[in-house]
């Protein structure tokens, strides 16, 4: 992925998100409807209104593993997990393993806080040059070494002019874990407004903003607990925090798990895949975002990935999500990976206007937007219909998706036309109003 290391642009691309250009259209529209306002929007509001009157929602806890959340925020503080046998301090009343996780917990911390790193390609590419450099045939690579010396073959390719020096390793020095054994788990703090966490407070707001408060903006599921896991610096996130904040929202009560970063190199992919497994047992939904290279990712995939290292297989509790916009003309945002085997369904991704940290606002763009979108929606669906399971959830979204039936510009392509159904599974758009009355037939 594009990025520099300290700046702004590392943070935005790290992160799955793009800087606003000029939208001509309404603030709430993703979760405004193709029949009322003629967008492509979920259609949250004829939801509510038409659908959900009368009806008393049971709460559903959103675990948002991100950079960190504004846990002071004017439209979040009210709908912030709480996690009622701990207490703030240094000490671990619950037993949980982790002192003080009132609100959540942060991987990238010690004493101090983890913002800066580098792209995993780098890393990856000089913590194992000296062992891979002269390897000329992969069949001299010992068995045990062999994930890593293919995460070094890509790694190199993704080489750029300006990698000349091994990157600083910043979490080494601040966390002090032993980073390959994942049973190390109980490290970092519970500050999770370490810098950068402006990212993770709009996508917590996406999913569940105080409804109805006058402040701000509406979230899309108003019966919600947020949970902030903080696995994501800027920079490229590790795959053991990945790992590791999966299991840690899982273990904590988190039905669903939004996920708005992702990177071309995972070399613990293993450690991932095996939280991933751990989440499915337990039957939590994971929603991950596609990424924002306008790239097929069934042929450049991206990590974290929904297929298993062994036989391809599925995970059945992932949705992968890319990010579309409110016209037929501009339906598939031009920066949206796509693929029709790993991408499920499009989703809202483009001005998406929700929360920055301070009580501030602002739209925002890429598919980190599109994730909580979906995320939101499984929220929504699962706090009427608390019965319906993780896997049932999914097939609820993916089935009563709004099928594009045009021809939609391909990102990255010279404009080319192509069917939605060669963009991904379903070959459509979320769709929340027709979820919820999916899931009444269902129950």
């Amino acid at each position: 992925m594009k990025k520099q290391i300290g700046s702004k642009a590392a943070l935005i691309f790290g992160m799955l998100c793009l800087p606003m250009a000029m939208y001509a259209q309404k603030q709430d529209w993703h979760l405004q409807s193709k029949d009322i306002e003629k967008v492509y929007g979920t259609g949250v509001t004829r939801a509510y209104n038409e659908l959900l009157k009368g009806k008393t929602p049971k709460t559903v806890v959103v675990a948002v593993l991100d950079g960190g959340i504004d846990t002071l925020h004017e439209d979040l503080r009210a709908n912030l997990w709480r996690n009622a046998k701990e207490k703030a301090g240094n000490q671990d009343i619950d037993g949980n393993g982790y002192k003080g996780d009132v609100l959540g917990w942060n991987f990238l911390g010690g004493n101090g806080q983890v913002t800066d790193e580098a792209s995993e390609y780098q890393r990856v590419y000089f913590k194992y040059k000296s062992l891979f450099e002269n390897v000329q045939n992969e069949k001299d690579v010992k068995k045990k070494d062999k994930q890593h010396y293919y995460s070094w073959v890509l790694s190199k390719s993704l080489l750029k002019k300006a990698d000349t020096v091994a990157p600083v390793d910043f979490r080494a020095k601040e966390v002090k874990d032993d980073y390959f054994n994942i049973k190390d788990r109980f490290y970092g703090n519970a500050n999770l407004m370490g810098d950068p966490y402006f990212h993770g407070t709009h996508v917590a707001g996406i999913i569940g903003a105080e409804r109805g408060n006058g402040a701000g903006m509406d979230g899309i599921a108003g019966a919600v607990k947020l949970m902030g896991v903080r696995v994501v610096p800027n920079g490229d996130e590790y795959d053991k925090d990945v790992a590791l904040g999966i299991r840690y929202a899982v273990d904590n009560g988190a039905q669903i798990i939004n996920m708005s970063f992702g990177k071309r190199v995972s070399p613990e992919r293993k450690m991932v895949e095996d939280a991933i497994r751990y989440a499915e047992k337990k039957g939590v939904l994971i929603v991950n975002a596609a990424g924002n290279e306008g790239t097929d990712i069934d042929s450049i995939p991206h990590y974290p990935s929904p297929f298993h290292m062994k036989g391809n297989m599925r995970a059945s509790n992932m949705i992968t999500v890319g990010a579309s916009g409110s016209t037929e003309a501009g339906l598939v945002a031009a920066f949206s990976n796509y693929g029709d085997q790993t991408v499920d369904v499009f989703a809202p991704g483009v001005g998406i206007y929700s929360t920055l940290p301070d009580n501030k606002y602002s739209p925002l763009s890429g598919t980190s937007m599109a994730t909580p979108v979906v995320a939101g929606v499984a929220a929504l669906i699962k706090s009427y219909y608390p019965q319906l399971t993780a896997k049932q959830i999914k097939q609820i979204i993916e089935q009563s998706v709004t099928k594009i039936d045009f021809p939609v510009t391909k990102p990255k392509s010279g404009g080319k036309k192509v069917k939605m159904t060669d963009l991904c599974r379903t070959g459509g758009v979320v769709n929340a109003y027709e979820a919820l009355k999916l899931a009444e037939n269902m129950k």
